[in-house]
């Protein structure tokens, strides 16, 4: 995994080593580095000790510049093999999971194939002295009868995630929306009320949009979707509620409640309120990789091709092809009846072929945040292990909230080790700072030197660090995304079918894992 690590810093020159050895590495195909291929590396020299070096180690993406956005590749000088198979599924995370799953549980053949050396997206995890941490997606909020089933069949097991807590005037007030704990708030009566107005409004159901958004939005629904997540909070006359809501919605959809929709944001948070009304989260050890990785063990190993970016889809008359290369520059090109895509919708322009221009359109209108999380190992013990997630509404926005994974492990390990993360959206013009050593080191140390100093915890209480960098992670639900462009980025072009959460232009396991079995069954009928 990408990474970097570091001990605990007692000066000033401790950090500018440490700002020399800090490395981010890349979790998507899209960002560019020197060389490519599965160990590809480079080193960088200490300033204090010029024999002392540290290897920096990304995941594959050069590759993925040099076939789909540059095209600077010679196809004559490759290595060509074929073959076929009835549907192609483009991309490992769990909506391609989801649908390689159902077409061989009906009996189709199928050719999973995934850029990366891992399957599972966004659902990857690390570990510090025992602890598993979430890189990315952390828990599902709906028991359906689909995520059951897989995790009876792989044998896992999922728990109730604990509760979250906010961590206002110095004080860390659990079971938030409770009208004790809202009453408990040093803020004035109008704003205690537009808070308890609001979480009402979260528990009526018939409030709530749903996903998959539907072909046609309701006018109600369209009225959502239009309306920026600020002006549907307005009503509410709480400034502290736009701050709470703002956080939440920089962390768990990519962007402020300014570039956000009201349909996503009611629908995301109308799940985080809390075990005493009702809405109960789950999770694994160390978030959802545990239900990918056992998605993966039920797949057919000769099925599933990881290392292999697919960079060409075409649909032809009798079926589709796909082009894809492996890690030794060798060309595989696949003929199928069906192609899933469950990838990014802004890169599919790059790969298919004369898709129509209002298609891609909608397809390059989705927005991708560049995107850290920072992952911490204390000595000692931040928050109590009974609370998931600390949000930050005093941090002005450096720290939206911390993840305390501790809370999430089945047992508590013999080593004292207490790993919290930090999760962090950042601007759209920020990206190029994922592909720049120095410079992601600055953006890291500083937002930990800050959490460090919000939270009067001294910097030597680390015993590592790691940060994990998303070039495109999540999907933005801008406002009018969900009335239009999600449903057109998401229309079959010929052969070519599409299977991810961000057909919704929202991002979440429900999303991914529906779209992905749900399109699976369209072409299973298709093929019947």
């Amino acid at each position: 995994m990408p990474s970097f690590i570091f001990t605990k810093m007692n000066n000033h020159q401790d950090r500018r080593d440490f700002l020399k050895i800090l490395i981010g590495g890349t979790g998507i195909a899209y960002l560019a580095m020197q060389g490519c291929g599965r160990d590809a590396s480079s080193e960088v020299q200490r300033l204090s000790g010029p024999n002392y070096q540290t290897l920096l180690k990304r995941q594959r993406h050069s590759i993925a510049h040099s076939y789909i956005r540059d095209k600077s590749f010679d196809e004559k000088l490759l290595q060509k093999q074929s073959l076929k198979t009835d549907v192609v599924i483009i991309g490992g995370g769990a909506s391609g999971l989801a649908a390689s799953l159902k077409l061989q549980d009906e009996g189709y053949s199928y050719l999973l194939i995934e850029n990366e050396e891992q399957l599972g997206g966004a659902g990857v995890k690390g570990s510090m002295n025992g602890i598993s941490y979430p890189y990315g997606s952390v828990y599902f909020v709906e028991e359906s009868d689909e995520i059951v089933s897989i995790c009876k069949r792989a044998g896992i097991q999922y728990m109730t995630a604990p509760e979250d807590a906010v961590l206002f005037k110095n004080q860390l007030i659990q079971n938030f929306w409770s009208d004790v704990s809202i009453h408990s708030l040093d803020l004035p009566t109008t704003e205690k009320d537009g808070l308890k107005k609001f979480r009402d409004f979260l528990l009526d159901d018939s409030n709530m949009p749903s996903y998959p958004i539907p072909k046609k939005l309701s006018d109600k629904e369209a009225q959502l979707d239009a309306q920026t997540s600020r002006t549907f909070l307005k009503q509410y006359k709480s400034p502290f509620l736009e701050t709470m809501m703002d956080i939440y919605s920089q962390s768990s959809m990519g962007a402020g409640i300014d570039a956000t929709n009201a349909y996503c944001l009611l629908n995301f948070y109308s799940s985080e309120i809390g075990n005493e009304f009702g809405k109960r989260r789950f999770t694994f050890p160390g978030g959802m990789n545990e239900l990918y990785n056992g998605m993966g063990k039920l797949l057919n190993p000769e099925s599933v091709k990881t290392n292999h970016l697919a960079f060409s889809v075409k649909s032809t008359k009798d079926g589709a092809e796909v082009t894809c290369v492996d890690d030794e520059q060798s060309l595989l090109t696949i003929h199928a009846k069906k192609v899933i895509m469950t990838g990014q919708k802004h890169i599919a322009p790059f790969m298919i072929q004369d898709v129509p221009e209002d298609q891609r359109i909608a397809m390059m209108s989705m927005q991708y945040p560049p995107y850290a999380t920072i992952h911490l190992s204390m000595k000692e013990e931040l928050f109590p292990n009974t609370i998931m997630d600390v949000w930050t509404p005093e941090s002005n926005g450096f720290c939206t909230d911390i993840i305390c994974s501790n809370a999430m492990q089945r047992t508590i390990p013999e080593k004292h080790a207490y790993v919290y993360s930090i999760y962090g959206a950042m601007p759209l013009a920020d990206r190029s700072l994922l592909l720049q050593d120095d410079s992601l080191a600055k953006h890291t140390m500083n937002i930990i030197e800050k959490t460090m100093g919000f939270l009067r915890r001294p910097m030597n209480l680390i015993q590592q660090a790691e940060v994990y960098a998303w070039g495109h992670a999540l999907a933005i639900p801008y406002p009018g995304s969900h009335n239009g462009p999600a449903q057109l980025a998401s229309r079959p072009f010929g052969n070519i079918h599409f299977g991810a959460s961000d057909n919704d232009a929202a991002s979440s396991v429900e999303n991914a894992l529906a779209n992905g079995f749900s399109t699976a069954k369209e072409i299973i009928t298709l093929l019947s």
